[in-house]
């Protein structure tokens, strides 16, 4: 990466707002997060910033900061849409989380209890033109990793412990901001969900839509032994998916009706692990593409993107009344009464009126999160080059990717979501 891509223009502006108690920024030094081709959504930057504490001559204290700024290749702006993505992104550090704090302040939560699944926030910047977002946007938040969290391995599909954390995790995140809607809703509709209306990432980018469509097709012929009906059958998700991309939420005031975070897969998470190697906490990262929909959509796309098959098939029935039981008591902690709207019967409703949408994304992202052939012992988190993983796959990556369609439409089938 050049030089001037690390550039971070006027950077004590943004980050001075957010610093607590006061303070200024003294020095800083930048490196590398990601090279070419590792994250076509942003490039991430590190930070050790030097900070000066308030009222002070000479005594300084320091924070590992991640910056996010937009791509720079021209086609992957054109792919993530970052007019639309860094706003939306911003939105929750700035909007809602402070909204979902208070509500749990009032809600006479202890602090302990409060959700903790966001990464500490430095502050944002769209623009220093005229125009809503250009090349100076940058979001500036925690560095996970200098926290002790840790990404998941792409080519590990998560266990049971994991599964369920992160659905404790989405349950939580889920319920909070649906909580907020049914008790501010004049805040919700004013500061909130303007920033989340639906996002269609391939509207401005039609020929990659068009190729995703026909590569993963021809990843079904191949997988399914060229079975003419799930052939079909896919290509005709794959248009209701794109249609529910691109259309409002049918039901906005529904009772599953929440902020979702559309992009919700084990490259996202970060968990942080006891001495034994138990995970312990998770944070939830990369909001760029977050909607105002049914919460079914996330639960969905991960469980059939992340999770190993075995445990998947296992434990499917069990996750879901998990991922219940937690959002249920999340809503109780903040006040919400849900005998009459939230019932178990009405979710399993929801899911059987929403989850086919969501097999056509897992079926996508299985070459994003299978492609490539690195060493298995190596911990992979970056994804391949857009164009290269759009291409059809060759040798082993091939093969992971066949056995994970094959498990996905016989798993959606089994579990009667496949329409």
């Amino acid at each position: 990466m050049s030089k001037s891509l690390l550039q971070i223009r006027e950077l004590a502006k943004v980050i001075q707002p957010e610093l607590v108690g006061g303070g200024r920024l003294h020095d800083y030094q930048v490196a590398s997060l990601t090279q070419p081709g590792e994250n076509y959504g942003s490039i991430l930057i590190a930070i050790r910033a030097k900070l000066e504490l308030p009222n002070s001559v000479g005594e300084f204290y320091g924070k590992e900061i991640v910056a996010k700024v937009p791509p720079r290749d021209p086609k992957y702006w054109q792919f993530i849409q970052p007019e639309r993505t860094c706003l939306t992104e911003n939105a929750i550090y700035k909007n809602l989380v402070p909204a979902l704090i208070k509500l749990q302040e009032e809600a006479g939560l202890a602090k302990s209890e409060f959700f903790d699944g966001f990464a500490h926030y430095y502050g944002s910047r769209t623009s220093l033109g005229t125009i809503l977002v250009d090349q100076d946007a940058v979001l500036l938040l925690e560095n996970l990793k200098a926290s002790n969290y840790v990404t998941g391995n792409r080519l590990r599909p998560l266990d049971l412990a994991h599964t369920q954390l992160a659905l404790k995790y989405l349950a939580e995140f889920h319920a909070l901001p649906l909580a907020l809607r049914l008790k501010r809703p004049q805040l919700f509709d004013e500061q909130i969900r303007p920033f989340f209306q639906k996002f269609d990432w391939h509207a401005a980018a039609p020929e990659l839509k068009a190729t995703m469509k026909a590569e993963t097709l021809e990843d079904i012929r191949r997988a399914t032994g060229n079975n003419l009906e799930l052939i079909e059958r896919v290509r005709h998700l794959s248009d209701v998916f794109f249609e529910f991309l691109a259309m409002p939420p049918d039901r906005p005031n529904g009772p599953f009706a929440s902020i979702i975070h559309c992009d919700y897969w084990i490259n996202n998470l970060m968990f942080k692990y006891d001495s034994s190697g138990t995970p312990l906490q998770m944070k939830i990262i990369d909001f760029q593409t977050a909607q105002y929909d049914s919460v079914i959509h996330d639960i969905i796309a991960f469980l059939f993107s992340s999770v190993d098959t075995r445990i998947l098939e296992e434990h499917y029935v069990s996750m879901l009344q998990m991922y219940y039981n937690h959002f249920i008591s999340c809503l109780h902690r903040v006040g919400i009464d849900t005998t009459d709207s939230h019932s178990y019967q009405a979710f399993l409703a929801e899911i059987k009126r929403v989850a086919y949408i969501q097999i056509p994304h897992a079926i996508f992202m299985t070459r994003f999160i299978l492609a490539g052939s690195p060493d298995e012992e190596e911990q992979v988190t970056h994804i391949q080059e857009l164009d290269n993983v759009l291409k059809t796959s060759s040798g082993g990556a091939s093969e992971r990717i066949y056995r994970k369609l094959n498990d996905i439409l016989r798993l959606a089938q089994k579990f009667d979501i496949l329409y």
